[in-house]
This record gives C-alpha cells, sequence and structure tokens, in this order.
C-alpha cells in the first residue's frame, strides 16, 4: 500500500466544493432570517404618525381606565434641596397610605387614582432622568427595602377604592443623575451647535437640562427606562396608568429652536417619537396622562393621552370621556393639611359629584334641578345602592328636593354625615311624593341611602 503523503490527507477537492456550498447556503439562510427579524422588529416598532381622532371621536385604543368618572390626585410625599439631597418628606408611604383612606371615606368611595409626587431617590423631580431607585426616606420599619413599601401602598390602595401610581418625568435630567455621563455621551442630553450642554429652568436649587426624545428613542433607552420601572415596580401595570411631568416638545427657555440644536431634530420630528411612547406605553398596558394638553407642545396628543392635569383650553370644546382633566386635584389640600384634609369635602360634593353625575346621565333637566350655586343633592351614581350626597355652604332649613326618577317607590332613607372615618348616621327621614327635605347645615356634607 501506498503510504499516505500530507496532500492526501486533505479533503478531497470535490468534498470541500460540496462543503462550501452547504455553508454558503446556510448563510444566505441566516441572512434571510435576519432580514425577516429585522423587518419583524421595525413592524412590532409603535408608530409616531399623527392619529386623526376627528375621524371617530374615540380614542385610538379604548382608555383602560373611566378617567372622566374618576377622580385623579396627586400626592406630594418629599421634596428635594439643591444640593440634591432630601430637603424634607411631607409623608412617608404608610402616612400616605391613612391620608388615601381618610380621602377615600371623605369622597364616600367614588373611584380614584394617585399619583406620587417625590417618590424616587431624594424626592420630587431627584435625579432624572433615572427612576431606578426607590426613595428610602419614605419605607416602612419593617419593610426590608423602600420598594417592598411602595410596593405594599399600591397593593393596598385598592382597598380603598384607589389605583396608587407614579408622577415621572421622561424630559428633564440633572448633573447628579446616575444616567448623566451616560446620556450626554451619547448626545440624548440637549446640546448647542458647538456641542455644549444646555442648560434650562432651575427647580428647587437645581438647575435642569432636557432630553432629546428622538436620540433617548434611537438609542433603545426610553424603551429601558419603561420596561426598568416596569420590572422593579410590577404593580403599576395592575394599577394600568401612569403620570408623565412636563412632557413637552420643546425646552422652555428654547421653545423656536430643536431640543437639541446639535441633533437637529425638529418639533415636529420630536413630537413623532413622543407618539412612540405613548403607544409604546399603551402596549406594556398603561395609559399616560400628562401634565398638560398643548401647553409647549404642537399636538395635543388627543386620543392617545387621555388625561391632563391642567385645565387646558385646548381640550375643553372635548367630551370628556376622550381627553378630561380633574375636578377634584387635591394635591396642595393634602400637602396644606394630611390629618384634616381641609376643603376637600366641599371640593367633592360641589365639583367632583356633579362631574361624575353629568359624565353618566348628561346635561339633563333632572341633572339641573339638583343642584343650585351654594347647594346641591344629587345621586352618586358609583354606588350599588340607591345613594345621594347632599352639602349647602350656607344655611338651608327645610330644604326641599325633587328625587330622580329611579327612586319612585322609596319611602325612607337614611341620612348619615360625611366624615373622614366613615358615615356618622344621623337618623332616616322620609320621602314623601317623590321628594325629601333637608336641614342643611354649612358646609356639612351628607350620604343617604335608600331603605328597602
Amino acid at each position: 500500500m501506498k503510504p499516505a503523503t500530507e496532500d492526501d490527507s486533505r479533503i478531497p477537492t470535490r468534498h470541500i466544493e460540496k462543503v462550501s456550498t452547504a455553508l454558503a447556503a446556510r448563510h444566505v439562510l441566516v441572512l434571510c432570517l435576519a432580514a425577516l427579524l429585522s423587518v419583524a422588529a421595525v413592524a412590532d416598532e409603535p408608530s409616531g404618525a399623527y392619529y386623526d381622532w376627528e375621524q371617530t371621536m374615540e380614542p385610538e385604543r379604548p382608555w383602560l381606565l373611566p378617567y372622566h368618572q374618576t377622580v385623579v390626585t396627586k400626592i406630594f410625599l418629599c421634596s428635594r434641596n439643591g444640593d440634591g439631597e432630601v430637603e424634607k418628606v411631607f409623608l412617608t408611604f404608610e402616612d400616605a397610605l391613612e391620608v388615601i383612606r381618610k380621602l377615600d371615606n371623605l369622597t364616600c368611595g367614588i373611584p380614584k387614582i394617585v399619583y406620587l409626587v417625590g417618590w424616587q431617590y431624594n424626592g420630587h423631580d431627584s435625579k432624572y432622568p433615572s427612576w431606578a431607585a426607590v426613595n428610602e426616606h419614605l419605607k416602612r420599619p419593617q419593610d426590608a427595602t423602600a420598594v417592598d413599601s411602595l410596593r405594599w401602598l399600591i397593593r393596598e390602595g385598592r382597598n380603598h377604592h384607589t389605583i396608587v401610581s407614579l408622577h415621572t418625568n421622561m424630559f428633564d435630567a440633572y448633573e447628579d443623575s446616575p444616567l448623566w455621563d451616560e446620556y450626554v455621551e451619547r448626545n440624548v442630553i440637549a446640546k448647542d451647535t458647538d456641542g455644549q450642554v444646555i442648560f434650562g429652568e432651575v427647580h428647587s436649587g437645581m438647575r435642569s437640562s432636557q432630553i432629546s426624545y428622538t436620540q433617548e428613542w434611537k438609542l433603545g433607552l426610553a424603551q429601558k427606562r419603561i420596561d426598568g420601572l416596569l420590572e422593579l415596580l410590577p404593580e403599576l401595570k395592575e394599577g394600568k396608568t401612569i403620570h408623565i411631568d412636563a412632557f413637552h416638545s420643546c425646552r422652555p427657555l428654547g421653545r423656536d429652536e430643536p431640543i437639541s440644536p446639535y441633533l437637529g431634530y425638529t418639533m415636529d420630528q420630536e413630537a413623532a417619537t413622543q407618539r412612540k411612547i405613548y403607544r409604546y406605553w399603551r402596549n406594556q398596558g398603561l395609559d399616560v396622562t400628562s401634565e398638560g394638553a398643548a401647553f409647549l407642545r404642537p399636538d395635543p396628543f388627543i386620543g392617545l393621552q387621555p388625561m391632563a392635569w391642567a385645565d387646558d383650553p385646548a381640550i375643553r370644546r372635548l367630551p370628556d370621556k376622550l381627553y378630561c382633566t380633574t375636578p377634584m386635584r387635591a394635591e396642595q389640600e393634602i400637602r396644606k393639611d394630611p390629618n384634616n384634609l381641609t376643603g376637600l369635602l366641599e371640593q367633592f360634593c360641589m365639583s367632583a359629584v356633579p362631574w361624575h353625575y353629568g359624565n353618566r346621565i348628561g346635561n339633563t333637566d333632572e341633572f339641573r334641578r339638583m343642584r343650585s350655586g351654594t347647594a346641591l343633592c344629587m345621586p352618586a351614581l358609583w354606588k350599588d345602592e340607591k345613594t345621594l350626597i347632599a352639602y349647602s355652604r350656607k344655611e338651608d332649613k327645610n330644604r326641599k328636593w325633587r328625587l330622580p326618577s329611579d327612586w319612585k317607590g322609596v319611602n325612607r332613607a337614611t341620612v348619615s354625615r360625611i366624615t373622614l372615618e366613615g358615615p356618622e348616621r344621623l337618623g332616616s327621614i322620609k320621602v314623601i311624593k317623590g321628594r325629601l327635605t333637608l336641614d342643611m347645615e354649612p358646609g356639612v356634607g351628607l350620604i343617604i341611602v335608600a331603605k328597602d
């Protein structure tokens, strides 16, 4: 037998050609699959297109919550100072639950959403754009971490007809943020044409800068922020809502130029990216509410944003089921007097109750009969049983009220005083020929329930 040589030990050429052909085919297949995955990724990309709400007078997708029948409030927990440290803790997470409990009693169980302000790092506006840490100064002593305490509060709020969610910010950035260096290096922070960071308004002693939504989105960092928050606090998805403060389309101190002149994205391009952000949150199972509607934005995002904190003129002509504000902000009253919630009973009775009723029934003759300039007696339609809320700003003896048609056949009702600790039973009252007579004291709220 002929001894093998070095050449004889090599793979025959015809085998090499077959292997090469197979590898080439495999490579083509991989490229095709990569291309298909790329197309799929693009297909999953939320659209930045304008939503033409006038075609249907409906939101792009049904709102996840009935904002036009829900009282939306904020609770301010903590402020930071000009050094980025905690300035004052107004309420811990445990304190906040006590406020929520009292507010629920004062509002007779009407559905509510509460957005927490100052829940992160060292308080309100602390270390944006990062949302990675919950404020340790707010945690309960019995919990291992502040995250545990916040998750507890969100869960407990449900027992008081309240969805607890967060007040966030996707626009402002501060130099002490853990994300500052990365965002500057990757040109997410606004820069002038020379590449220098642009600083804007000063908030609580610290200067802010702004973020280019388009740049942050293109780099996948906006998505990373959102996903990270939902992983940190999974209960937020159950609440189905989030609030974004200062969701502007231009810098407050540079309204006539791009957010970042260095990048050159126009206001319309930034607004298109904001639409992607709305839709991304919605894909994760949350509606986005915001501070305003048309302020510092070329588009009020009708059909993408269900509620604005400010009573923006741009939305007043729209039906509340499409775009509303809240009838009872309550933030300042809670901050000033969290123990007694002074002033909120009148807001509830004279503003929230008729707002809720009008959004359920409409501006009917019956609706107009049940209120005057200083008093009202109106159904609480969120209750399962037939219930009325009555209130007067001044003394009103022997005030006769004609009751709604669905009270036909009711002969008696129980009357209780609305208090922070729940209804305080006062007695019962006759209903005569569809009317009842009340002695109304100034500033006293009554809850009246039909008896079988």
